[in-house]
């Protein structure tokens, strides 16, 4: 049998390699062969309580095997796995729900009052089974996941199966990923970097280690060297974090991690110059996509360390453009392939907007393309900032405070002004360097030295943390009201 779909895949894994490692989380570990089994109880289950073909179910459990295998267990019997982070506020479960006209939701350890949900509540430990279901159902989605919603309310991505197997093609394409292979995730499972990667593994015949300690440094640098892991999943953010508080430590990681991905969230170039000295044998990927069109390119950075500032080239079976090219080659990124999502739930003209008639979807991002294919992504179309009708990316501005060597991160969007329309606004994160005595004059004397006199941050924040999803995104909109009400200097 040909496998078309991924729990095709996990079915071939229950007969090739039903006795080897596939999952481990916080409190137990499952073979292949026991993982499978459990979900086809699971599945039984949920047939028992009434969820059937093509039924939307949401899932909001701990990040873990019981959300994996809820997950599977909803696809083997058609209905579609509603992937929600379990750290959202029952008001968005609520909204995840009536978007989608859920009609269940499998709950294990949610915080919130789920009290007025519309869906019906199905408690983890309660939908069970002695009995297996073997019969696998037929639908053509696959799993919904949600936008981060930075540009809008927040759309449901129907995801294909087509979709799911391109893009953990995709990553066994780029990472070579093995059947030894063993990966740390700690990404949530309600965004497709953690997701994809498990898809792969099953794929590939590795193994993952489940962990919601994504944000504890020394934790994850410890847990590398415990499981013996070969692969590690990772945010800027939380390479920034490892590389400040635990670097020894962290150090230590590069004589078991074979290779390290990174999700596309700007970082810069002097933390990839540091990674790449502190584990010089460990190879570091950052991959460039969307939820509706996920692993979109990818660069390695071991082979390109002229091009640590750039995203990547395309990935297996995509094609990348810049349409509409100012005269610096400026333009937004469009990508086409079996990656790109057939469409928004139930939003025709929301899809319209972004995939056009030839099939290429319009990421919204402005970059440009060098002669080898590789891109650049210079900032969003939407956060760009207009100062008296002059443009600014925020992430050139981002890139140069982020050079000083007591700044451990930047932060920049526009501010409300009433004469210019527009000025730049930043907040910054420093570190444990050494640093001037008047830090935020510093900071406007090298962005003067660099940048032109309209792109100068006018207002400057000190900060401890800016306002950011899982991933490490930063929400400009609430940057910019943090900034507004508590501003250092002028």
């Amino acid at each position: 049998m040909k496998e078309r779909r991924i729990i095709d895949w996990l079915e071939k894994r229950s007969r090739t390699d039903a006795d080897k490692l596939f999952v481990m989380d916080q409190h137990r570990s499952m073979t292949y062969g026991k993982f499978y089994g459990c979900m086809l109880r699971k599945a039984w289950g949920l047939s028992k309580a009434g969820v059937s073909r093509e039924d939307r179910v949401v899932l909001l459990l701990e990040h873990g095997i019981d959300h994996l295998i809820s997950y599977f267990a909803c696809m083997h019997i058609a209905a579609v796995p509603v992937n929600l982070s379990i750290s959202k506020p029952a008001k968005g479960v609520e909204d995840a729900a009536r978007v989608t006209s859920a009609k269940y939701c499998i709950v294990k350890g949610y915080p919130g009052d789920l009290s007025r949900l519309q869906a019906q509540v199905l408690p983890y430990d309660e939908v069970h089974s002695s009995e297996k279901l073997e019969t696998r159902g037929e639908c053509s989605i696959a799993y919904m996941m949600f936008t981060s919603g930075t540009t809008g309310a927040p759309k449901a991505v129907i995801t294909s199966h087509q979709n799911t197997v391109a893009t953990a093609s995709s990553i066994l394409d780029f990472t070579g990923m093995k059947k030894t292979d063993r990966e740390l995730i700690s990404l949530p499972l309600s965004f497709t970097f953690g997701l994809g990667h498990i898809h792969a593994l099953i794929m590939a015949g590795g193994e993952a280690f489940l962990t919601n300690r994504r944000y504890d440094t020394s934790y994850l640098t410890g847990a590398i060297a415990e499981v013996n892991a070969t692969g590690f999943l990772a945010s800027p953010a939380m390479l920034r974090e490892m590389v400040a508080e635990c670097e020894s430590e962290f150090e230590e990681t590069g004589k078991h991690l074979r290779y390290v991905v990174v999700n596309c969230t700007p970082m810069e170039v002097s933390l990839t110059r540091r990674l790449l000295q502190l584990l010089p044998n460990t190879q570091f990927y950052m991959y460039y996509g969307m939820t509706e069109a996920s692993r979109c390119a990818y660069i390695h950075y071991n082979k390109n360390l002229n091009r640590l500032d750039f995203t990547g080239r395309r990935a297996l079976n995509v094609e990348l453009k810049i349409e509409h090219p100012d005269s610096a080659g400026v333009g937004e990124i469009c990508m086409r392939g079996p990656n790109v999502m057939p469409g928004y739930w139930n939003a025709p003209e929301e899809t319209k907007k972004i995939i056009d008639d030839e099939g290429w979807i319009h990421s919204g991002d402005l970059g440009i393309m060098d002669k080898d294919g590789y891109i650049k992504v210079l900032g969003r179309i939407n956060d760009q900032i207009s100062v008296d009708g002059m443009k600014c990316q925020p992430m050139e501005v981002e890139r140069v405070i982020g050079e000083l060597p007591y700044v451990k991160q930047a932060a920049v969007c526009g501010i409300p002004d009433k004469d210019k329309f527009q000025v730049v606004g930043a907040a910054v994160i420093l570190n444990n360097e050494a640093r001037p005595h008047s830090v935020i004059p510093a900071i406007q004397k090298h962005c003067a030295s660099l940048l032109e006199a309209y792109k100068i941050p006018v207002l400057i924040k000190l900060a401890d943390k800016f306002p950011a999803n899982e991933l490490g995104k930063v929400n400009r909109k609430k940057l910019a009201s943090l900034i507004r009400q508590t501003v250092d200097a002028i």
